[in-house]
C-alpha cells in the first residue's frame, strides 16, 4: 500500500490569510462572518457572509496578493485562483518542499477539489457580452474562471 503524507498546510479564510492566524483567531472565538456591503447583497434577505479580507482591510492578516502574483498577472485570474496560489505557497513553505530534480517534480501532485470558481469573472463576462458584444471579451476570460485552473496555476508556477 502507498502512503500519502501531509507535511504542510495552507489556508486562506475569512479569519486570516494563513493557517496560524486563522487557527488562533478561531481558538479565540472570533468569527469570519460579517455584514456584507449593500452592493453585494442588494435586496437579498441574507446580509452576512464570510469574505477573505485584503491587506488593506486587515493589515495584520489580510491577503497580500502582490506578495506572490504580479499585479498585471492578477488581472488574468479570478480571486479563487489567487487564494489557491497563496495557500499552496504556504503549504509548500511549511513542508519545506522545493522539488529540485525532475524525479521529485513528477512525484509531486497538485490536487484541489472545488465545485465551482470564478463567479465574479463569469458575471463580468456576461455583462460584457450583454453590453458590448462577444468580441469585447478578453482571451483570458475563460481561463480566468475555470475551476481546474486553480491547480493548473499552482502546477505551472511550481513546476509539478
Amino acid at each position: 500500500m502507498r502512503r500519502i503524507v501531509v507535511t504542510g498546510m495552507g489556508a486562506i479564510t475569512p479569519l486570516g490569510a494563513n493557517v496560524e492566524t486563522s487557527w488562533s483567531r478561531l481558538l479565540a472565538g472570533r468569527s469570519g462572518v460579517r455584514r456584507l456591503p449593500d452592493e453585494i447583497v442588494g435586496d437579498l434577505p441574507a446580509k452576512v457572509g464570510g469574505v477573505v479580507s485584503s491587506l488593506e482591510e486587515d493589515p495584520e492578516a489580510g491577503l497580500d496578493a502582490n506578495a506572490f502574483v504580479a499585479p498585471k498577472d492578477q488581472r488574468r485570474v479570478d480571486r479563487f485562483i489567487l487564494f489557491a496560489l497563496a495557500a499552496a505557497e504556504e503549504a509548500l513553505a511549511q513542508a519545506r518542499w522545493k522539488p529540485a530534480s525532475e524525479d521529485d517534480r513528477t512525484r509531486t501532485a497538485t490536487i484541489i477539489a472545488s465545485g465551482v470558481g470564478g463567479f465574479p469573472a463569469i458575471t463580468e463576462a456576461v455583462r460584457t457580452v450583454d453590453q458590448r458584444g462577444v468580441r469585447r471579451l478578453s482571451p483570458f476570460t475563460v481561463p480566468s474562471f475555470l475551476v481546474n485552473l486553480a491547480a493548473g496555476h499552482i502546477s505551472i508556477r511550481d513546476g509539478f
